[in-house]
């Protein structure tokens, strides 16, 4: 097995075998990389072009033929949230809001994949983690082009959760003034810096609370050796100090000389502890990941009959299924050759006899170029591009955005049958569709926009289909004029409607402006197309950024989350 840590300026590689129950670090490698990485400034070619490098170089000193790759990337290269969830909303709705709370937080065009954990307690959470599409598929392809096994990918915090995965924990890594810890547990995912002051206790957290008491839970571990002054810090508890390397075997003299032990901890924690199940990997599906974790057992006595039966056993089928394979291996081969020749004799023979037979082609290929040459010309295009243009000039870009969105919504609502529609999920200028119907669809869905994805499966409701669709819609090239719209005017318009919620955030700073988070659900198809209407009309400071529609044909029932921010109406400037 093999631990594959990246970081900013190097690359640490460390292979490991298992014999009789131990672990055995059999290979070490660590390259420095030609130039700093910096992930969120450098673009995708620059940091893939750094990373081959310096995997290169590590396979020059450990194979990775066949071997399972475990590997780490820093934590400050992912952001994460953890938001509470309301009794009136279901888990796929928190996992939406902990994603939109993350964009919204740290804005940015780049790609990323989100993953996460729901925990269910008193109050139900919801975890998500962001993290840059950049680092996992380039690293899993490199992995997979050495010949290795990539079977996970986390951040270096999560692998001390494989320490306790069932009583959880909390990692302290020692600071100039203080402490950064990470709390994994089953019942939540928590994080920030600590500092201990006056005999107590002051958290700064970056996810999660702010109290000492629901932030360290678990069994409490630290990166190393505490000083007398930190053993201070945490005096009547029980803390572990890790040690490098501590439950593995070195075979030689294979470290190098001025390696530092905090490079250590984490390979200490991957090789000798289970992290699948407890801790999330990116290299699985992006999404709610779910706790899971087996207790290893180790049955000693009964192996030496297991292993005598199976042998005896397998000598004496061996010889009879290979034997038949090569047989119908043969045959399949022999058949498929038969079929290729006759077929090549046959189409020679068409060409020779009747050549008219095959003047599709030559027409098609006619068809096509005479499109191309009765193509209109491109000398009108600038024209239209500037007029469109103009017309933006002093519209925000998200109120474009806003009102480009309600108008799709309320366009695909229209021109299909509503009671078709089981989901609708809307944001960032792409939209996910999905209906039931016949297996001919005759709604016009390319009217909406460009299709850039189709699927089709049956339902097992009547012999009815289900059609996805992806579809990047456009914006309006004129929105209609509007006005501002309060919070209070908005908490008034969703309480007058019946079975509705409204949930408003905290304000935060985007872009130099005062934005408030405003989370909407409604019930009812009609109560929902009252809410668009009203959205495009009195939405001047505001923009819907994502919307989800769902639809339970079975319950003939309705119900939409709108996710909204508010800017702060622009200050009027008096006129002499």
């Amino acid at each position: 097995m093999i631990h594959l840590a990246i970081s900013d300026s190097h690359l640490l590689c460390a292979q490991w075998s298992v014999k009789d129950g131990h672990q055995i670090l059999t290979s070490f490698s660590y390259k420095a990389l030609s130039r700093p990485l910096d992930v969120f400034s450098d673009s995708e070619s620059e940091i893939i072009s750094v990373l081959n490098a310096g995997l290169h170089l590590i396979r020059e000193d450990i194979p990775f033929d066949g071997d399972k790759v475990y590997v780490t990337i820093p934590d400050k290269y992912c952001n994460d949230v953890l938001v509470p969830v309301d009794p009136d909303l279901t888990e796929n709705d928190g996992w939406e809001f902990a994603r939109w709370t993350i964009n919204q937080r740290w804005t940015s065009k780049d790609s990323y994949q989100y993953y996460g954990r729901s925990f269910i307690g008193k109050p139900q959470s919801v975890y998500a983690i962001r993290v840059p599409n950049l680092i996992i598929e380039p690293i899993k392809l490199a992995i997979q082009e050495l010949a290795g096994d990539p079977v996970w990918m986390g951040t270096e915090s999560s692998t001390f959760f494989g320490l306790y995965p069932e009583t959880g924990c909390t990692v302290f890594l020692p600071e100039s003034n203080g402490y950064r810890y990470y709390q994994y547990s089953q019942n939540s995912f928590q994080n920030g810096t600590a500092r201990y002051i006056k005999n107590q206790w002051k958290l700064h957290p970056i996810v999660g609370s702010d109290s000492n008491e629901e932030a360290f839970k678990g069994d409490f571990v630290f990166a190393g050796k505490l000083s007398d002054k930190r053993k201070a810090n945490f005096k009547g508890r029980r803390i572990k100090q890790l040690t490098a390397l501590k439950g593995l075997a070195v075979e030689g003299e294979i470290l190098p000389k001025d390696m530092k032990e905090d490079d250590l901890y984490i390979l200490t924690a991957i090789a000798t502890v289970q992290i699948h199940g407890p801790t999330l990997n990116f290299f699985n599906r992006p999404g709610l990941q779910p706790y899971q974790y087996e207790k290893p057992e180790v049955i000693e006595t009964p192996k030496p009959e297991r292993i005598k039966s199976k042998k005896n056993k397998t000598k004496k089928k061996k010889i009879k299924p290979k034997k038949k394979k090569v047989k119908k291996d043969k045959n399949i081969l022999q058949t498929a050759l038969y079929l290729f020749f006759f077929a090549v004799i046959g189409i020679m023979l068409i060409y020779d006899q009747k050549p008219e037979l095959l003047d599709f082609i030559y027409l098609r290929d006619v068809e096509e170029k005479s499109e191309i040459i009765n193509a209109p010309e491109p000398d009108m295009v600038p024209t239209v591009e500037q007029k469109v243009e103009s017309s933006k000039t002093n519209i925000p870009k998200f109120i474009i955005e806003s009102q480009s969105l309600i108008s799709t919504v309320i366009r695909t609502l229209q021109m299909s049958s509503s009671q078709n529609i089981t989901l609708l999920s809307i944001g960032t200028g792409r939209m996910d569709l999905e209906l039931v119907g016949d297996k001919t669809m005759d709604t016009p869905i390319d009217s909406l926009g460009d299709v850039l994805n189709y699927s089709l499966r049956q339902v097992n409701v009547d012999s009815q289909f289900k059609h996805g669709y992806l579809v990047k819609y456009p914006l309006l090239e004129e929105p209609i004029n509007q006005t501002d719209i309060s919070v209070a005017g908005l908490e008034l318009l969703v309480s007058s409607i019946e079975s509705s919620f409204i949930k408003i955030l905290d304000p935060i700073e985007r872009g130099g402006q005062s934005q408030t988070p405003v989370i909407v659900k409604i019930s009812g198809l009609d109560n929902i197309k009252h809410i668009l209407f009203k959205l495009s009309t009195s939405g001047q400071n505001l923009a819907l950024e994502k919307f989800i529609y769902v639809s339970e044909l079975e319950k003939f029932t309705q119900s939409a989350i709108f996710y909204i921010s508010l800017f702060l109406p622009p200050k009027s400037v008096p006129q002499e």
